[in-house]
């Protein structure tokens, strides 16, 4: 038998695999957001116990969760597991998700920050704005206390003539 020819066989059966666990991840997650969805629809449409549809709307997300960690980890142990044979240790493994979380939580971070920046001036242009109000609103009650003076004298003037 000819061992090259049938590690090759290995390898690519390796790599169909990994392609089809590609496949049920991305499908997996197609479920993971159709199938609870099905349950609240059907929990609002019928005239039956909520709690059952809660139930297996939560049972269903928990199903669907181990799903998707069972196919990633076994993905991840057949990688493992060729990158031992081939003995390579510049092959690294292709996680199936959580690809570019590094990436993404540095993209959060900065995001955040911003609307943290942002938040921050706004406060400040409101506080700015409230102080305006109140100063308007100061120099409005002295016009009105004046005018209501004016009134009283005019009041008592027209009292003494």
């Amino acid at each position: 038998m000819d061992y090259k020819k049938a590690f090759e066989k290995y390898v690519d059966f390796q790599q169909d695999l990994h392609k089809k666990n590609q496949k049920r991840i991305r499908v997996g997650l197609k479920v993971n957001i159709l199938l609870p969805l099905v349950f609240l629809l059907l929990s609002f449409l019928t005239k039956g116990s909520k709690l059952v549809f809660l139930l297996l709307w939560v049972g269903s997300l928990f199903g669907i969760a181990f799903y998707l960690m069972y196919v990633e980890y076994t993905d991840y142990k057949l990688q493992e597991q060729l990158k031992d044979y081939l003995e390579n240790e510049t092959l690294e493994t292709d996680i199936l998700i959580g690809e570019n979380v590094d990436r993404a939580e540095a993209i959060v971070s900065t995001t955040i920050d911003k609307i943290d920046e942002r938040i921050e001036e706004k406060k400040e242009v409101n506080k700015q704005r409230i102080e305006a109000k109140k100063e308007e609103g100061k120099q409005m009650l002295e016009a009105g206390k004046q005018k209501v003076k004016d009134k009283i004298g005019k009041l008592k003037e027209g009292e003494d003539a």
